[in-house]
């Protein structure tokens, strides 16, 4: 017989939150029209004892769910609020502790993620990560003095930025 292991299940609270073991969930909606919640999973940034991390300990925020829509720039705004943000970082998966990043490329932006990303939020101070465990919600990704673009139009605006007008013949 083989032994599995268990996935660590989202589960309901008692106020109807989905809550995953460990993190406290940040509900976000898109836009003030939008009638369902969308929830960020945070958590002070920990790792194994002895082992090494990029991030300092007890000002580095980990999230987990963030939405493709939402930027860096996004997450910025939105955990401002609890203090002042040194960086935010999205990555595919989480980071393993001892791999080699790769230094950024001073030419070339990165690929951007597609899907759901984590991020990892570098506060300047301590207490700004107790205070965005605490965040009650929801809190909106795109207002009227911060759009946000998504589906169609993102992809119109990526694609006239990508593209080089200036060699076209007029």
């Amino acid at each position: 017989m083989v032994a599995r292991r268990r996935k660590r299940a989202v589960r309901e609270s008692d106020s109807g939150v989905p809550t995953l073991p460990g993190y406290s969930a940040i509900p976000i909606k898109f836009s003030e029209k939008q009638q369902s919640s969308h929830y960020l999973y945070v958590r002070e940034h920990k790792v194994r004892e002895g082992t090494k991390s990029p991030w300092p300990p007890k000002r580095t925020l980990f999230v987990l769910n963030v939405p493709p829509y939402c930027t860096e720039e996004c997450l910025l705004r939105l955990l401002s609020p609890c203090g002042p943000v040194q960086s935010v970082e999205l990555q595919e998966k989480p980071e393993l502790a001892e791999s080699p990043k790769e230094p950024p490329s001073k030419f070339f932006h990165p690929k951007p993620v597609p899907g759901f990303q984590v991020a990892y939020v570098l506060f300047q101070k301590p207490g700004s990560v107790s205070a965005a465990l605490a965040l009650k919600g929801p809190l909106l990704v795109s207002t009227e003095s911060h759009p946000v673009r998504s589906g169609v139009l993102k992809w119109i605006r990526d694609y006239t930025d990508w593209w080089d007008w200036s060699s076209v013949p007029i």
